[in-house]
């Protein structure tokens, strides 16, 4: 079983590399404060789009209500499978896993935004602001006011769902990569939603994609790692029945 999760992990240094060679482009680089300036000039020098219906009230607490629906439906339905866990033991731990990977990424974002005193766009002097820039890695003085902008949250809310290509891929595996589309693509429109409106940089949705990929991976691997078909067969017949997957 070690092993078996050692070799799982084998891609996590290729992906470490290259979200490290996003900060440097977008961070040190100064792709984040470039690509921030072309929006705020799109609107004429000013966060035209901060309170707009389409991007306050649709893409930004509409997204979020809906997904306290579809989290609170998944829960239910962890809560049901854990309920008949010994009657299909394998369904129990891939929603159990599905469920703990949306609340550690949802809840890992948060923590890393109360602690990391990072400033939005929209509180910079550059952009309207009254706040001094920073780098990521530079720590603000002890006299500016604490700021919570980093990692995105908001983004957070459709990258959580990247989980689901763990998921699919051990109930329908020809889907999996469509459970990863969907999750790409809502955290994709979601955090753009944000940029537009001065809230996010770039690389503050790379990172929250990251947080949100390790989460999911590292609960599948705990708590539903896949099984081979031996071990599964197994299973069935120790409790009596096959088990639809």
């Amino acid at each position: 079983m070690m092993i078996k999760h050692m070799n799982s992990l084998q891609k996590l240094p290729l992906l470490l590399l290259m979200y490290i060679a996003a900060m440097l482009l977008l961070d040190a680089g100064g792709g984040d404060v470039w690509l921030a300036a072309k929006l705020y000039n799109l609107q004429g020098q000013q966060w035209l789009l901060q309170d707009h219906w389409l991007t306050e009230q649709v893409l930004h607490k509409g997204a979020r209500t809906l997904n306290y629906v579809f989290c609170s439906v998944v829960l239910l339905l962890t809560l049901y499978r854990l309920v008949h866990y010994k009657k299909y033991p394998a369904k129990a731990r891939r929603y159990a896993a599905l469920s703990l990977s949306l609340i550690f990424s949802f809840a890992l974002v948060a923590y890393l935004k109360s602690i990391t005193n990072i400033a939005c766009p929209w509180d910079l002097a550059m952009f309207g602001g009254t706040e001094p820039y920073y780098h990521l890695l530079q720590a603000r003085p002890a006299n500016l006011r604490h700021i919570q902008c980093f990692p995105a949250g908001h983004a957070s809310v459709g990258y959580a769902w990247v989980a689901l290509y763990f998921f699919i891929k051990q109930t329908a595996s020809r889907w999996r990569y469509a459970g990863l589309a969907a999750g790409v693509f809502t955290g994709v429109v979601l955090g753009i939603n944000q940029q537009i409106r001065g809230a996010h940089f770039l690389s503050h949705d790379v990172t929250t994609l990251l947080l949100c990929l390790l989460c999911a991976k590292i609960c599948f691997m705990l708590f539903a790692p896949t099984r081979r078909p031996v071990e599964e067969t197994a299973s069935q017949i120790h409790f009596g029945r096959t088990e639809n997957t």
